[in-house]
């Protein structure tokens, strides 16, 4: 634990081009603790010595330079936040993955009180599930591949056919170390989040392990979400990144 008048611990998403501007935010008095896995990013603001009016302008500091990247004030998880937004608002969502392998359902039903706001989670790892369970076309395979952008949009669309669930999640991508039999390029990955008003779409390109690249996807998949609930990010788009 650590041993301070007063701490302030914001969460935030990919904020890899303004940790330098973060750590110049540190006053005296004040010191800044930064640590990031999969481009999710707890900063510690701690105040050892200074007065609150300095601790104050210096979290109001970091606040201004993170802007739409900051999820939580409260050190809450990415899935902690997505879950308390959709109870909140009463709206639920579904999900259907395939090469995060279940790991954005497992991180939701982790949260307590997930139930009032996740609905179904499906796991459709080969073609011919995506084509049975969710009613990709075997056109949009056959013209795309199953790592597209179009795949990824009709995944979201089967979810939402039901008009059970609010909004969809999918996701799809070759985590590696080897290509798929359409030659995908390892870390190529899409992440939908949908409703009735349309998709936001992530197009990723994710350097890094088979870990790396699924947890990554994962953390744009819960962000993007939250984003999207908040009013933050627009559906609509398709929004490119290459890590």
């Amino acid at each position: 634990m650590i041993n301070c008048i007063n701490l302030c611990t914001l969460k935030a998403f990919d904020v890899s081009d303004v940790l330098d501007e973060i750590r110049k935010a540190e006053r005296e008095g004040v010191s800044i603790v930064i640590t990031e896995e999969y481009l999710d990013c707890k900063i510690e603001v701690i105040n050892n010595s200074a007065d609150e009016v300095v601790f104050n302008e210096t979290v109001l500091a970091i606040k201004g330079i993170l802007g739409d990247r900051l999820y939580s004030e409260d050190g809450e998880s990415l899935e902690e936040v997505l879950v308390a937004l959709l109870r909140e608002k009463g709206k639920t969502f579904s999900v259907a993955e395939s090469f995060t392998g279940g790991l954005i359902s497992a991180r939701v039903v982790g949260v307590e009180g997930a139930s009032k706001a996740f609905y179904e989670g499906l796991v459709t790892y080969d073609g011919s599930a995506k084509i049975r369970r969710l009613h990709v076309k075997v056109q949009t395979i056959e013209k795309y591949g199953i790592v597209s952008k179009e795949v990824v949009l009709e995944m979201a669309q089967g979810l939402l056919a039901n008009r059970i669930a609010d909004y969809a999640v999918s996701t799809t991508g070759c985590a590696g170390p080897d290509s798929d039999e359409y030659d995908t390029p390892v870390g190529l990955c899409y992440v939908a989040i949908a409703c009735s008003e349309g998709a936001l779409v992530y197009e990723l390109m994710i350097d890094g392990d088979r870990n790396t690249v699924r947890n990554s996807a994962v953390n744009f998949a819960l962000f993007g979400f939250i984003g999207v609930i908040r009013g933050d990010i627009a559906v609509g788009q398709t929004i490119k990144r290459k890590i």
